[in-house]
């Protein structure tokens, strides 16, 4: 897996630059990486005959949407494409009209006093009937349509999948219309490092759980700020978790098992993000600013380390019995 570093502006997975305050300029694409490391873990536990298929599929990515996937991730527009790489088309596509109709695929809207996700919570258009619709199709024989369209049909659906995963993991994916999946909550949080000052760039709570919470703890000269290098640590990191993961209990799990632990950590009191009043909604936080206590990243980092780790698990799981 190769993923390079840019000595450019560095464009983060679907939404815009965020830095803790106390990193260097040479930030890390994180949301670009921690989709790449969640497909790539899934592929590291593929078995060989379903790794080929995946890497057959992937030969015959047009030359267009090669270059898409590999200007979104500042890669060579020359190199091949990997399945970790792909694992990011969904959000490249997302300038381009044709697509517009896959928008909303990438999360999913509930009630402020819903607290399980199930079959009837979304027939369509949202990130389970997405899981769910892209599995069906990669699964198809490819005796109804031609070679040509049921091969690029089915190829789409692989990329979707390998995204679908990372999202319906991420907590603020599973989220409330009228606060935008936590965009429109603002948040601050405060910096022992910097002797108090407020991290200032991470503005959002959709933001510190999509990209902020898995940077580095601390600033290091010896850390590689590189791409590759916060790959390498996410990716060795989870690689050693999961042999010791509960890994055949988290297979056994359903669609809306995976979206229902996102609302409930969500949810939950310690997130900092909504409270629940006396009939259970998870009412917004009547504040300006959520001010975020020092240690936040310290608690929630492993968290969504976690999630990374069971979609990987998950993906890994969904793809060896739909490929075969």
């Amino acid at each position: 897996m190769r993923i390079r570093s840019n000595n450019g502006v560095i464009a983060l997975l679907g939404f815009s630059l965020v830095l803790f305050s106390f990193f260097t300029p040479k930030a890390f694409a994180l949301g670009k990486v921690g989709h790449q490391v969640i497909c790539q873990l899934a592929f590291d536990n593929l078995s060989s005959n379903t790794q080929n298929k995946v890497n057959s599929m992937l030969n015959g990515l047009s030359n267009k949407h090669k270059k898409l996937i590999n200007k979104y991730n500042h890669s060579s527009t020359k190199s091949e494409v990997t399945f970790a790489e792909s694992c990011t088309w969904a959000d490249a596509i997302k300038k381009d009209k044709s697509f517009d109709k896959y928008k909303s695929w990438h999360y999913l809207n509930v009630d402020r006093n819903e607290t399980e996700v199930t079959e009837q919570t979304c027939a369509k258009n949202c990130i389970t009937a997405a899981i769910q619709l892209h599995k069906a199709i990669l699964s198809e024989s490819s005796a109804s349509t031609s070679t040509k369209d049921n091969s690029w049909e089915k190829l789409q659906a692989l990329m979707f999948l390998g995204h679908w995963f990372g999202d319906i993991h991420q907590p603020m994916h599973i989220n409330f219309a009228s606060d935008l999946g936590g965009n429109r909550t603002k948040i601050s949080m405060l910096n022992p490092q910097a002797n108090g000052k407020e991290f200032v760039k991470c503005n959002n709570m959709h933001w510190l759980w999509d990209e902020c919470l898995l940077y580095p703890k601390t600033e290091s000269k010896s850390h590689d700020h590189s791409n590759q290098g916060l790959f390498n640590v996410l990716h060795n990191k989870l690689s050693k978790q999961w042999p010791l993961a509960p890994v055949s209990q988290w297979q056994k799990d359903s669609v809306y098992t995976w979206a229902t632990e996102s609302l409930n950590i969500t949810r939950s009191a310690d997130l900092l993000y909504c409270e629940l009043n006396n009939k259970n909604y998870c009412l917004p936080i009547e504040k300006n600013i959520i001010n975020l206590p020092s240690y936040y990243q310290d608690d929630h980092q492993g968290i969504l380390e976690k999630r990374m780790l069971q979609a990987s698990v998950r993906l890994a799981y969904t793809l060896e019995n739909t490929l075969n």
